[in-house]
């Protein structure tokens, strides 16, 4: 259990903005973030709740659209009209997240580089960094040891290889993410750079049972590293991709369980995060809604007391909300 609650009334209404008896996922915030028409990526919340970022494409299909970076913060009715995040450069961009003590904001982005000279690049997703307490800081790659690799070559149009997404930061400093390596033990695995010197060892997969020959994908994995969520579409699940959660038991991780009918449907689940105070399940999916046919990407939300599978394993491995205050980023006016 978090060591500070917000009565899941209040949260239900004032941060995702449906009834509390709601038995079922709903759309987040599809008014305030815009949602309509445009994919939407799971966001990412600052420590305090009190600020979200997030990936929003303009339109539809995701890969032929500009994917941008966009902030909203909390009001006393919700959530704020998004902003852009000013960035240097055009370049999709990917699965946010704000470190635990919400000083950095960590992105995946597809700019373009000069990394390799004369190397014919593809749309290359790297990992960076942006300082949230200095106004006008620039974001820097984190290439190495090993971390972003080149997506050039034979390899520069090869399904998802050397992209590297979903980057996450625990509070000792160890580096999550997912990506897709030919060297790798899958198709699609999840890694981890270890905290190292100031910076990072370099990058490995995880064991099994988390990682394995086919798609393994990193959602959210808690402050203190015990709890993950995940996305599969090859373990037993209702449709296409599928939520999971894992924890650690005697410092090892759990086999991953699907988080059920409550929350999974037959269309793609996929990229779940905690609220930062843990109440509410956001995740990605192309579920159909009410005037739009299944395909289109939204974020919809659901309270974790209602997801039995999440909530047990809440209450038995608790998740301690970080307290720190983050920063504003400078938006795009």
């Amino acid at each position: 259990m978090c060591t500070h609650r917000v009565p899941l009334a209040f949260v239900a209404i004032s941060i995702i903005g449906w009834p509390a008896q709601a038995a079922e996922p709903q759309r987040f915030a599809p008014a305030e973030l815009e949602q309509d028409g445009r994919v939407t990526l799971t966001p990412a919340f600052s420590p305090d709740g009190k600020v979200i970022f997030f990936a929003q494409s303009e339109c539809t299909p995701i890969w032929e659209c500009p994917q941008r970076l966009k902030r909203s913060r909390r009001t006393p009715d919700g959530w704020s009209t998004p902003q852009l995040v000013d960035l240097p450069a055009e370049g999709r961009v990917d699965y946010p997240s704000v470190s635990p003590d919400g000083k950095t904001l960590l992105f995946s982005w597809a700019a373009a580089r000069d990394r390799l000279p004369g190397a014919k690049i593809d749309s290359d997703f790297d990992i960076y960094t942006l300082d949230l307490t200095e106004p006008g800081a620039l974001p820097r790659p984190i290439d190495e040891p090993d971390i972003n690799r080149i997506r050039g070559g034979a390899v520069r149009t090869l399904r998802f290889v050397h992209n590297e997404t979903a980057p996450q930061l625990t509070r000792n400093g160890d580096l999550y993410f997912w990506t897709e390596r030919l060297d790798g033990p899958g198709e699609r695995d999840i890694y981890v750079a270890r905290a190292e010197g100031g910076g990072f060892a370099t990058p490995q997969p995880l064991p099994p049972p988390i990682n394995s020959a086919q798609r393994d994908t990193l959602g959210w994995i808690s402050p203190d590293g015990d709890i993950m969520l995940l996305t599969y579409n090859t373990r037993a699940g209702l449709g296409g991709d599928d939520l999971f959660v894992s924890w650690k038991r005697n410092g090892v991780w759990t086999a991953p369980v699907n988080l059920g009918a409550e929350v999974n449907s037959k269309h793609d689940d996929f990229s779940a995060r905690l609220s930062a105070d843990g109440d509410t399940l956001l995740f990605s999916s192309t579920r159909p809604f009410e005037g739009q046919s299944a395909g289109l990407i939204q974020v919809w939300a659901m309270p974790v007391a209602e997801v039995p599978t999440l909530r047990n394993v809440i209450v038995h491995a608790p998740i301690t909300p970080a307290g720190s205050e983050v920063s504003s980023a400078q938006p795009r006016q």
